[in-house]
């Protein structure tokens, strides 16, 4: 087998290193001032001592190969999610104990720095192959999107601890960290016919008879739906399969380019690179509102939330195994999806042809100015426009400041019915709040 791959960096010495360094010149220099020579054999001792530790782990050669694996292979924002990494050293000689840590890419945060065990050599004439040496550690998932975990970096020092070198071994992975969906309350919604006069309850779920079949519980499924009975039948989780799939697609705008940063609108967050907290917030709503729309009986389309290479705004998403795929595509979503306008108004038409009413419609986007006119007239091919306006804290969107009202005053006027939130609002609450503002009991 070829020699595994690593590179590393140069040996420099540490502070106990260059410590004796300074031992070493001020010994020099007190032998010169008392003529002694036992001071001067001192010194080149305190030198020997640093030198020798350079070359030792500049010379220290370590054949490590490593693999991991995520358990789950993707999670959700906050989900813990634990990292196997297989270490074998294909050495002859025994590696010597050491330091190591997992990089991860930015923003994600490396794994702490653990002790490395000595591993025993390997050869050939007693094993197929070196023995698999386990390490774990928790993963960093505070931040959603696909992100590169590695390479295996172990850092070297000498008997002395005087010298280190950092060697780094293996490739990258991806794990995948979707947005959290959060479980969302039945509601109803009294909704507006003909003029307008006459109010009718239409119930946000499936119209069709409740033939209730069990199926196994598959990621993405609300566990309001677990069947109990079924569950303890087949010693597994089961999840009730209503058969009321309504021929009736919902459609989903996030308006990510309304979330753009610019001169005049800034989020507290640290610097331009980081993650906008109303962004993330409105992207958990999209995928908690799909997913339940799905667990409800409608096909959902997604609109707007990522670029046309990665996300296919016709497809339609149903439940069960749409949910899902939703949820990882919405790992991808961007603030620089630039989708025109035109592309709401599209998804909506599309949606229409395929439902015996208007669909429904939900919109996300932020409190900044000029946000209400890229959506503003899907009201009117709508049977419940309902939107969300984000805005960057709950305080100001609570107290009605700035821009965070004219959005909302915009789209209430063009027909739409607005929830006002903030990005550490409880979305749960809120949508409880939609039924009860607008509902019957």
């Amino acid at each position: 087998m070829s020699r595994p791959r690593s590179t590393s960096t140069l040996p420099r010495l540490t502070v106990r290193g260059w410590g004796l360094v300074a031992a070493a010149i001020v010994a020099f220099v007190l032998t010169q001032v008392f003529r002694r020579q036992e001071i001067a054999y001192l010194a080149c001792f305190l030198l020997a001592v640093p030198v020798f530790s350079l070359a030792w782990v500049a010379l220290r050669r370590v054949a490590l190969k490593v693999r991991r694996r995520f358990s789950p292979e993707s999670g959700s924002v906050g989900q813990t999610v634990t990292a196997t990494i297989f270490v074998q050293n294909w050495g002859s000689l025994r590696s010597p104990a050491a330091v190591w840590v997992e990089k991860a890419e930015a923003p994600l945060q490396s794994s702490d720095p653990a002790p490395l065990p000595a591993l025993p050599g390997y050869t050939s004439s007693t094993l197929d192959e070196p023995a698999l040496h386990q390490l774990r550690y928790r993963l960093d998932t505070s931040y959603r999107g696909a992100h590169q975990i590695g390479p295996f970096e172990v850092t070297l020092t000498d008997p002395f601890g005087c010298a280190i070198r950092r060697v780094r071994f293996g490739g990258t992975d991806t794990v995948l960290v979707t947005p959290t969906v959060y479980d969302l309350a039945r509601i109803d919604l009294r909704l507006s016919t003909g003029d307008g006069a006459e109010q009718v309850s239409r119930r946000l779920v499936g119209a069709g008879e409740q033939d209730v079949i069990a199926r196994k519980y598959l990621p993405g499924d609300s566990m309001r739906r677990v069947h109990w009975p079924a569950t303890a039948k087949h010693g597994e989780l089961m999840v009730r399969q209503d058969d009321q799939r309504n021929d009736q697609d919902a459609v989903i705008v996030l308006d990510a380019h309304s979330f753009v940063r610019d001169s005049t609108v800034r989020w507290k967050s640290g610097s331009d690179d980081d993650a906008d907290p109303a962004f993330e917030w409105a992207v958990s709503a999209v995928g908690s509102v799909a997913v339940h729309l799905m667990n409800e009986g409608y096909g959902v389309r997604l609109v707007g939330h990522a670029p046309g290479r990665v996300s296919d705004d016709d497809e339609v998403f149903t439940a069960p195994h749409g949910a899902s795929r939703a949820v990882r595509d919405l790992a991808f979503a961007t603030r620089d999806a630039l989708h025109d306008p035109l592309d709401f108004r599209e998804a909506v038409e599309a949606a229409a042809l395929t439902s015996p009413d208007a669909p429904p419609v939900f919109a996300i986007v932020s409190s900044a100015p000029g946000a209400a006119g890229r959506i503003r007239e899907l009201a009117a091919m709508s049977s419940h426009p309902i939107a969300f306006v984000v805005g960057g804290d709950t305080a100001a969107g609570r107290a009605g400041l700035g821009s965070d009202r004219t959005v909302a005053t915009e789209l209430r006027a063009a027909g739409w019915s607005v929830l006002e939130c903030g990005a550490h609002d409880d979305l749960p609450s809120l949508w409880k709040a939609l039924g009860d503002a607008r509902g019957i009991g």
